[in-house]
């Protein structure tokens, strides 16, 4: 008997013990060509990295079992967690690494956690660039509460007061919480993305509940889950974000039952580092102490020496063996690295400088950011811009605002690099083709510098923006809000030439107006909420005016859908940004798509359409996956017409056969998961 005592309080222990996943990938490219040479929660913030911040957050949480996930430069994040003990038995937790090259989004990191098993218990989920002082213990222990009572909660967000356009809320994760007042429970949840109006359901005033209806929140990024979603994960396809998954949830309420609750707190601290403009933000927060106790005179590891900063007024901090002369000015909100070396008549205000960095004399830095081992010459100007390690700057060097010099770049001397200027080592041609989840091993260098804009010994690519806007507006001091209504016209108009000046599937005649007039009209019909069937109307009369066949027809309807969310997303939008943009439109297109694919061979065209799409878009191809699970769900393909499709390629005057094999692979896990479907069906049937 005695022995089956200890037994079951050794179960019960084991299921107590608090686990966490970090998702230490960014899958996006908003810090491109930084992430080129470092992953995102490797950067430093304040001189510690990222992922030190959220490592420590958990801790002081009192969680027992971490699971970092890593995917871009996973090596370098396993050798920093070894270096700095975090993988040691002498560690304050247990951290275990989890690696997979091949994951494209959140969604797929947490399937894999789902098919390891590693998850026992209610666990804290968060990504690797978080600073955060939230007290997460009551939080996790109110969660858990609430489970015992109603098994249907899967999820607990928290969220932080913060007042529209407030320093530390991201234009990107701008939202609006409808909950319900007495329980917290969310009844919807919605991006604004700079809109100016904002529609609610009618059904949720129906049960006349007390609802609190807010738009002074800032997500946290900080979610207590239920074992059950890494399952949910697997089990649904298009959930690639944390956002899906909420959205999923919510719709599918009354048929699955599940439930997401919120948590808001008031006076503590939390913020995602998800763009420059939010790194600026952080940053400051941390030197005016607004994060305590994760400031940089607090030691927060056994790594760390003790007395590493001092503090001094205004918000100063230095380290260990800096050389100051006399002459030099900190003004306010610095962080000096130690063994640093600053010149004479040299001002500082507002800026981080690493260690062993070397500054000139006769130097202005005003919101800088130097990482570590930089190198700035004699009367140079650095404004708002972020500098990697090993960077050398010569002299007489203007570098103005929003600007990034990437890992071990020259520039100058006698250079003024203009506002958003971004250099790096890595040729420029890799921008569109790879992102932060695609790591370089080696330098290419077959081109050649530029010396009329980086200096005559200058060493580094200009990465031009062209039309991607979506990085341009996350630079600094350029904001979507302040030129969305004087440009946001302009720019779709130019995003849809030169869409169309990519598509070489439709020749140069009456298939190519016809199919811009089908574009234009799905346009206006998204932004305006036209109903389908009128849609139909329009689309059938352009039809009969350029007398179009109907396989054209149905390969084109399905290509306009497609080519709209790539116009919403912008052109160089990675696989997650366009599935975000996407998602949106395919529930108000099913009556259109269902009008016109009605049987086989039309769905094959659908497929071909597909195909062809994703074929000359490969960086998106990912997908794939999910317009496939939702065409199948919503019963406008058959699994026979998929399988066949997928067994027996057309010829395709448009793509190679190499592209053609890279949208299969894209669409194998829907194709194994149906292939499953069907043997389990025949099990059944035997």
């Amino acid at each position: 008997m005695a022995g089956r005592g200890r037994k079951k309080v050794d179960v019960v222990q084991q299921e107590d013990v608090l686990q966490a996943v970090i998702i230490a990938d960014s899958f996006d490219v908003r810090f491109a060509p930084i992430t080129k040479d470092i992953p995102r929660a490797l950067m430093p913030i304040a001189n510690r990295p990222l992922l030190e911040y959220t490592l420590h957050f958990l801790v002081a949480a009192g969680i027992q079992e971490i699971f970092v996930f890593c995917c871009a430069h996973a090596n370098k994040i396993l050798k920093y967690l070894s270096d700095t003990g975090w993988t040691s038995d002498k560690a304050p937790c247990q951290v275990i690494t989890q690696v997979s090259e091949d994951s494209l989004s959140p969604g797929d990191a947490l399937r894999l956690i789902y098919d390891r098993s590693l998850i026992r218990t209610d666990f804290v989920l968060v990504m690797g660039d978080l600073v955060s002082t939230i007290n997460l213990q009551p939080i996790i222990q109110q969660h858990k509460q609430r489970r015992l009572k109603d098994k249907v909660t899967v999820m607990t967000m928290l969220f932080r007061e913060a007042a529209p356009r407030h320093d530390t809320r991201s234009s990107d994760d701008d939202v609006v919480l409808v909950t319900e007042r007495d329980t917290n429970r969310v009844l919807h949840y919605q991006m604004v993305e700079g809109q100016s109006k904002l529609d609610l359901p009618l059904d949720l005033f129906s049960d006349q509940n007390d609802l609190d209806i807010r738009y002074n929140l800032l997500d946290c990024h900080v979610s207590v889950c239920s074992p059950q979603v890494p399952q949910l994960f697997a089990d649904n396809f298009d959930y690639q974000t944390r956002n899906d998954f909420v959205r999923g949830i919510l719709v599918h309420e009354e048929i699955m039952g599940n439930q997401v609750h919120a948590h808001v707190v008031t006076d503590e601290y939390a913020a995602r580092v998800s763009s420059p403009p939010m790194y600026d933000a952080v940053s400051k927060d941390i030197l005016q102490r607004w994060t305590y106790p994760l400031v940089p005179d607090n030691r927060l590891s056994s790594q760390e020496q003790d007395g590493f900063y001092t503090l001094h007024r205004h918000h100063v901090y230095r380290g260990k063996d800096v050389f100051l002369d006399h002459d030099s000015i900190l003004e306010e909100n610095v962080v000096i690295g130690p063994g640093t070396r600053i010149g004479s008549h040299t001002t500082i205000s507002n800026s981080v400088i690493g260690q062993n960095c070397v500054i000139g004399d006769n130097v202005r830095l005003d919101g800088a950011y130097l990482w570590d081992n930089v190198s700035v010459g004699s009367d140079c100007s650095l404004t708002q811009c972020i500098v990697c390690s090993g960077v050398t700057i010569t002299d007489r060097v203007v570098v103005e605002p929003s600007c990034v010099l990437a890992s071990n770049v020259v520039v100058g001397p006698d250079v003024h690099l203009p506002a958003g200027t971004r250099v790096s080592l890595h040729p420029a041609q890799t921008q569109g083709a790879e992102d932060d989840f695609q790591e370089t091993t080696e330098t290419v260098q077959h081109q050649t510098y530029q010396p009329d804009r980086i200096g005559a010994e200058g060493k580094g690519y200009i990465w031009e923006d062209d039309a991607d806007d979506s990085l341009v507006s996350l630079m600094w001091g350029l904001r979507l809000e302040q030129e969305e209504s004087s440009s946001e016209e302009s720019e779709e108009s130019d995003e849809e030439e030169d869409d169309m000046d990519q598509e070489n599937s439709l020749p140069p005649d009456d298939s190519r107006i016809f199919y811009t007039e089908v574009l234009d009209s799905m346009q206006r019909a998204i932004e305006e909420n036209i109903n389908a069937d009128n849609l139909i109307l329009e689309i059938n009369s352009s039809k009969y005016a350029y007398n179009i066949s109907m396989q054209e027809l149905n390969v084109c309807v399905v290509r306009c859908v497609l080519e709209s969310a790539h116009i919403r997303a912008s052109l160089m939008a990675t696989a997650s940004e366009y599935l975000a943009a996407l998602k949106p439109l395919l529930q108000p297109m099913k009556g259109l798509l269902k009008n016109y694919i009605r049987n086989s061979d039309s769905q094959q065209d659908c497929l071909l359409a597909l195909e062809e799409y994703f074929g000359t878009h490969l960086n998106i191809s990912a997908v794939l996956v999910s317009v496939l699970n939702f065409l199948y769900n919503e019963d406008i393909l058959e699994e026979d017409g998929i399988l066949k499709w997928y067994r027996h390629p057309a010829p395709s005057g448009t793509l190679t056969q190499k592209a053609q094999q890279q949208v299969r692979a894209a669409a194998t896990k829907f194709i194994q998961w149906l292939q499953e479907a069907e043997e389990e069906s025949e099990e059944e049937s035997d």
